[in-house]
């Protein structure tokens, strides 16, 4: 196994000892070139090589594993297992590409059945079929076929090698057999001369399957442990008995009654139909690779946080669905309707923005301005809608009209960091800190005293877990990614009402109205509408909220004292920990 890693530059002479030029670019000069692509690659010569994120590498240009930092040149120019000699490094390497690896399957699924209308931007190159194997899962299927099923294979051998070993002949076993020597030099002998005279095909079938399993183990380190005093083919005796694999397998094929048998059979004909070099016919690499791996990042995050979108389109034919896929690159990247930060009782569309950047990236100036653009788009598509007399929900609202005020829009930007290699349960979901160790966030204002009005927006920015992402991207269990999706709209929430509270520079005072006093309500806001515009909104509750700024000094506080409003905190709620 060998690692690159994406956007990183490596001579010439080695990349094209591995990949076919599409897989990179040249410099100028053509000694080096450039890995653009992010992905799994099986070559003829079969090595297993994968080209990792650049979430990985650090401003030093190195790789950080559990124990110790890699070059590059360390990771790609001999393989792995020469380079590392921590086993604790290479057990994580081999977790993680295995569910690196699924990640891309995953995305190449979604790829195919929901997301059809990036194709002309994204470009996803495999030549594995979707219904089809590559090398790296069939040795994943039979490292974990044995650990689901080791006590029964494990009783199989042993009852042949018992039945084996009846009226053994030793001096002549001795004399005419080769023994095998394990450890200790002790001699093992795989033929004996006994008065069973037909071929054992259990024990050929469980001999090449332990030989294997082996292979692997030594191989990729897949952690598959079995009593070393079985006998396996290894080095060049492996090599041997794997080109003539296919014909033994072929030959010994509907020899099984059990089921587990039949299983480990298939698997071996696959196994050795991929891995086998011996003729041109078998010599095909297999490779799953994605350009823009930021819009694959892109995609676990909007798994992981989105809601599917009610097509619901104004008469200009615009729609949610239309802002999030449009092919402009102004696209939105993640949206989802949860509650108002002014009222649970009222809902809003949270708009974010994922970034896929290397470790101590900053964010940049030109996407806080696209953030909020975004932020604009979803705002007047909901204003079209009501002008339309259309609604998605009842619940979601975006301008009073006793008031004229602007529900508050949540925005935030997301970007993943490796923060603990050995941790793929926690989010780590927190917000980014400045340079005074305050939680970063951006505002836009066209007036500066005006929370409540439409060109008021704010953005948070986070940083999470790539491999928590990763991991939640392959999950199977649905209530599982349900409750983490929960969970995380949440804390967006609570934190943006613990800004506004707090940190915002504006102070909150409510009042609550019934139904005989809407009358009077808006003749007082009428009256004082010059004051109160942008500062007030009426919720669907019958409370009245205004936000005053503290450097507003022409905003006159005799309304609030003289109309009995009092003075709040947004109500915030308890967040699990993500």
């Amino acid at each position: 196994m060998r690692i690159f890693i994406e956007g990183e530059y490596y001579q010439t002479s080695l990349l094209e000892k591995f990949f076919k030029e599409k897989f990179y670019t040249n410099k100028k000069d053509g000694k080096k070139g450039k890995i653009e692509q992010v992905g799994y690659f099986h070559s003829e010569n079969r090595e297993v090589i994968y080209i990792l994120p650049k979430v990985f590498i650090n401003g030093e240009g190195l790789i950080p594993l559990i124990n110790k930092q890699y070059s590059k040149a360390e990771l790609s120019e001999d393989r792995v297992e020469e380079s590392i000699s921590d086993l604790d490094d290479l057990r994580w390497l081999n977790k993680f590409s295995i569910k690196f690896y699924k990640g891309l399957l995953e995305y190449r699924n979604r790829y195919d059945d929901k997301i059809q209308s990036k194709k002309e931007v994204l470009q996803l190159n495999t030549n594995i079929g979707k219904h089809e194997y590559s090398y790296l899962d069939i040795i994943i299927s039979i490292a974990f076929f044995f650990k689901k099923n080791k006590n029964i294979i494990i009783y199989f051998y042993k009852e042949q090698q018992s039945q084996k070993h009846k009226s053994v002949k030793w001096a002549k076993t001795i004399r005419k057999s080769n023994p095998f020597f394990i450890e200790n030099d002790e001699p093992i002998y795989i033929k004996v001369n006994n008065k069973i005279k037909k071929v054992d095909n259990e024990e050929q079938l469980l001999m090449l399957f332990f030989s294997v399993l082996y292979h692997l183990r030594k191989e990729y380190q897949f952690n598959v442990n079995f009593d070393n005093s079985y006998a396996v083919y290894k080095g060049s005796a492996f090599e041997k008995i794997s080109k003539k694999a296919p014909r033994i397998l072929r030959k010994i094929r509907y020899k099984y009654f059990s089921d587990t048998l039949k299983n480990i059979h298939n698997l071996l004909q696959l196994y050795f139909d991929k891995s086998n070099t011996g003729s041109i016919k078998h010599k095909k690499e297999d490779y799953l690779m994605v350009k823009s791996y930021h819009q694959v990042f892109e995609d676990m995050i909007d798994k992981m946080f989105s809601d599917e979108l009610i097509d619901i389109k104004t008469e200009k034919g615009v729609s949610l669905k239309k802002l999030k896929t449009q092919k402009d690159g102004k696209q939105i990247d993640h949206i989802f309707k949860h509650d108002a930060l002014l009222n649970e009782k009222e809902s809003i569309f949270y708009i974010g923005d994922s970034k896929y950047y290397k470790a101590n990236a900053v964010l940049q100036e030109n996407s806080i301005y696209k953030q909020f653009t975004y932020a604009k788009n979803v705002i007047q598509f909901n204003i079209d809608l009501l002008n339309d007399k259309k609604e998605i929900d009842s619940r979601i609202t975006y301008r009073n009209k006793l008031t004229e005020g602007y529900n508050i829009t949540p925005n935030f930007f997301i970007n993943g960091k490796v923060k603990d290699l050995q941790d793929y349960d926690s989010s780590y979901l927190i917000p980014v800190l400045d340079k005074f160790d305050k939680q970063k966030i951006e505002s836009l204002s066209q007036w500066e005293y005006r929370l409540f009005d439409r060109d008021t927006l704010f953005t948070y920015h986070y940083s999470i877990n790539f491999l928590y992402v990763l991991n939640s991207y392959i999950k199977r269990d649905t209530s599982l990614v349900l409750q983490e999706r929960k969970n995380a709209k949440d804390l967006f929430r609570s934190n943006m009402i613990d800004y506004l509270n707090m940190d915002s520079n504006f102070i909150f005072y409510k009042k609550q109205y019934d139904d005989s006093e809407m009358e009077g309500l808006k003749k007082w806001v009428d009256k004082n509408f010059r004051m109160l515009t942008g500062k007030c909104y009426f919720t669907t509750s019958n409370k009245l909220i205004i936000a005053i700024s503290n450097s507003d000094k022409d905003f006159n506080k005799k309304l609030l004292t003289e109309n009995s409003f009092k003075k709040f905190k947004l109500k915030n709620q308890i967040v699990k920990p993500l």
